[in-house]
């Protein structure tokens, strides 16, 4: 069985799509396919997806599951271990192409805005500006796996999706221009040297209001949701004042129990 789970149904079936070339290349039958439009955080007993995935298992019609990674199915370290547990009763198999590549979480404490050229140097990176409207933000969710695919980037990239997805509608929402549908915004992926990922969105409006309690997650479930992603999320001003970009910073590796 294949399954995964998204905010959106393209960028599902998009990754359904990967899986079955996964699945096919190693010779798999594959007897179903199955997503949830949720939050990673959502449990499993909540997604209707991963239930029928729990009774095909457990009839022995599906010998296992192929996912991205076990944190579309599993987002904290202890439901993790208890799936593996439960997967090791059936007996049942879980295959993860992208295992090793899941998100480590920032501390929740409080975020420091560190200076925009911090980090190591940009090794590649794709730009591309785009529509401050929703017709923009469909756009940019249909490049985004492409775009962070040839790239490169070894981090989970459904939840690097999802973090771009935040950021850009929040550009859209507040981004309060003059311009009318002229307005636009300019996304920037890129890949530093010690495999970083950093999402930036520049839009046409200086102002970030409420910023320190928006990127605490403190205000909004936007940036709240960006950082249980495992992004650190800061802004800066452009140096003639007229523009502001917000950038997220991911990183790949393991999320802290």
């Amino acid at each position: 069985m294949l399954y995964t789970c998204a905010f959106d149904s393209q960028i599902a079936n998009r990754a359904l799509a990967v899986l079955h070339d996964f699945a096919a290349r190693r010779g798999w039958n594959v007897v179903h396919d199955l997503y949830d439009l949720a939050a990673l955080d959502t449990p499993r007993q909540r997604r209707t997806g991963w239930r029928t995935v729990e009774h095909e298992l457990t009839s022995g019609a599906a010998t296992g599951v192929v996912a991205p990674a076990e944190q579309e199915i599993a987002w904290y370290p202890g439901d993790r271990i208890a799936l593996r547990v439960w997967l090791l009763g059936i007996p049942a198999f879980a295959v993860y192409p992208q295992a090793g590549s899941c998100l480590r979480t920032p501390d929740v404490a409080g975020a420091v805005a560190l200076p925009s050229g911090a980090g190591a140097p940009v090794d590649r990176q794709l730009s591309r500006s785009y529509r401050l409207n929703l017709a923009g933000l469909r756009q940019v969710r249909t490049d985004a796996i492409t775009r962070l695919t040839v790239l490169g980037w070894p981090g989970n990239i459904m939840a690097a999706v999802r973090v771009l997805a935040i950021l850009t509608a929040n550009a859209v929402v507040h981004a309060n221009t003059d311009s009318g549908t002229d307005a636009r915004m300019t996304v920037v992926l890129a890949v530093t040297e010690d495999d970083e990922l950093r999402i930036d969105v520049q839009d046409p409006s200086p102002e970030f209001r409420d910023s320190a309690a928006a990127l605490n997650g403190e205000k909004g479930r936007g940036l709240r949701e960006a950082r249980l992603l495992g992004a650190e999320v800061t802004w800066s001003l452009a140096e003639d004042g007229r523009t502001k970009t917000v950038r997220a910073r991911m990183v790949p590796g393991e999320v802290p129990a």
